[in-house]
C-alpha cells in the first residue's frame, strides 16, 4: 500500500513538474530603458522608446526569440543623469532586466558606466555619441551610433579630399561635446598640418553676431557648426545677414529635418553625417521600419531616433538568437562580440570584438537638397 502511494505521489509530481517547467522556460526576456519622457528632450526620449515597442511588438507577434516574448519597461530619467541612475538601478534589481536597451542621452549614458561595471549589467546601443562610452573599453558596453569624433574625421576627410577646402572653422558648443567633436576635426586637419578656426559659444547663446563675425573676418570658407539645429539656423541666418555664404556641414544632429523648417531655403546646400539612413530612403529595411511603426504605433510619427530603437530591438533579438536563448550577461557579451559586418540595412554594417565594442566606425556623408537630406556617398570608414 505504502509503495502504491509512493508511486502515485511520484507520478504525481511528475506531471506536475511537466506542466510548470514549460512555463518556466516561456518567462519573458525583460528589458529596460531610461529616457527624458518628459521635459525638454521628450521628443527624443519618446520616440527612441517608441522604436523599442514596434521592434518588440513585429517580434512578439512572430512568436519571440528561441519561445520566448520579448518585455519591454521604460522609465522617465528627464535626461537628468541622477534619475537615469536612479531608473536603471529600479530596472535592474526590481525589474530584474537582463540588459539597458537604448538608453538615451549622452550625459546620461556616461553616467551609467560605474553602476553598468559594478552591476554587470550590458548597456546596449545608447543614443549617445560620448568618446567615453568607448574609451577606454567596457566589457559590458556596446555602441552602435559611431562617436562624434570619428564622425567629425570622417567629415574632415571629406572637407580636405573631396571640397578641397583648408580655411575652415569649428563653431562649437563649449561643452564635452563639442569639445570632443573639435578633438576629432584637430586630430584630422592636423595629420596635413591645416590650422582650424575653434569659436566656441555657451549652450543658450541666441546671439552668434560675434563669432560669425570672426568667422568671416578669417577667410573662412567652411563652417562646421556643432550644435542643435536651433542654433545651427541661427548660424545660417546671421551669416546671410553679413552677405556672407560658407559652406556649412556639421555633425548628424544638422541632417535632422527639423534644419529645413528653422533655416528654410538658408540649409539648401549643407552637409551633415548621416549615422543612419535618412527616412525617405528607398532603402527596403527603412521601409520595413516606417511601416513597422505605422501598424503597431499609428499615432505616433517615424523619426530618426525611433529608428534607432528599432534597430536596438531588432539587434537584442539577433543577439538572444545567436546566444541560443541564453540572457545571462557572459553569453549576451560572447555573442554581440561575434557579430562581423552585421548589415541592418539600416547604417553602415556593424563590427564588434573583445577589443571594439564600437560598432560603427563609419559615416556617410549627406546633402540637403530640394528641402531634404540625400546620402551623397558610401558608408565611409574613419581612417
Amino acid at each position: 500500500m505504502i509503495g502504491k502511494v509512493f508511486g502515485w505521489r511520484l507520478a504525481l509530481a511528475t506531471a506536475i513538474a511537466m506542466t510548470v517547467l514549460p512555463a518556466v522556460a516561456q518567462e519573458p526576456v525583460k528589458v529596460g530603458m531610461s529616457g527624458p519622457f518628459s521635459g525638454g528632450l521628450s521628443l527624443l526620449g519618446q520616440s527612441v522608446r517608441d522604436g523599442v515597442e514596434v521592434a518588440f511588438a513585429e517580434i512578439n507577434e512572430a512568436g519571440g526569440v528561441s519561445g520566448r516574448k520579448l518585455q519591454f519597461i521604460a522609465e522617465d530619467d528627464g535626461y537628468e543623469p541622477m534619475r537615469t541612475i536612479a531608473s536603471a538601478r529600479k530596472l535592474v534589481e526590481q525589474d530584474k532586466v537582463v540588459a539597458l536597451l537604448a538608453v538615451t542621452g549622452t550625459a546620461p549614458s556616461a553616467a551609467l558606466l560605474p553602476f553598468v561595471t559594478e552591476s554587470k549589467t550590458p548597456m546596449l546601443f545608447p543614443y549617445a555619441f560620448s568618446h567615453s562610452l568607448t574609451t577606454p573599453l567596457n566589457r559590458d558596453v556596446f555602441t552602435t551610433l559611431p562617436e562624434v569624433r570619428v564622425q567629425m574625421v570622417v567629415l574632415a576627410n571629406y572637407i580636405l579630399n573631396t571640397l578641397k577646402q583648408t580655411k575652415v572653422a569649428a563653431i562649437y558648443q563649449n561643452d564635452d561635446f563639442g569639445q570632443d567633436a573639435v578633438a576629432g576635426l584637430e586630430e584630422r586637419f592636423g595629420r596635413d598640418k591645416i590650422p582650424l578656426v575653434k569659436l566656441p559659444f555657451d549652450r543658450g547663446t541666441t546671439n552668434f553676431s560675434g563669432v560669425v563675425a570672426q568667422a568671416k573676418a578669417a577667410g573662412v570658407e567652411h563652417v562646421v557648426f556643432l550644435g542643435i539645429p536651433k542654433d545651427a539656423a541661427l548660424v545660417m541666418r546671421e551669416a546671410n545677414n553679413l552677405g556672407w555664404k560658407p559652406q556649412f556641414s556639421g555633425h548628424n544632429a544638422l541632417g535632422d529635418p527639423q534644419t529645413f523648417q528653422l533655416a528654410g531655403p538658408l540649409a539648401e546646400g549643407a552637409i551633415a553625417i548621416a549615422v543612419m539612413e535618412p527616412l525617405d530612403s528607398d532603402k527596403p529595411a527603412v521601409k520595413a521600419f516606417i511601416a513597422a511603426q505605422q501598424k503597431y504605433k499609428p499615432n505616433t510619427k517615424p523619426t530618426t531616433y525611433s529608428m534607432h530603437g528599432y534597430q536596438a530591438g531588432k539587434l537584442f533579438a539577433e543577439i538572444v538568437k545567436r546566444a541560443g536563448g541564453k540572457t545571462d550577461e557572459a553569453s549576451i557579451v560572447s555573442a554581440i562580440e561575434g557579430m562581423q559586418g552585421f548589415d541592418t540595412g539600416l547604417m553602415a554594417p556593424l563590427t564588434f570584438s573583445s577589443k571594439q565594442h564600437a560598432g560603427a566606425l563609419a559615416g556617410a556623408i549627406m546633402k540637403a537638397q530640394g528641402g531634404k537630406w540625400k546620402i551623397i556617398s558610401d558608408w565611409l570608414a574613419a581612417n
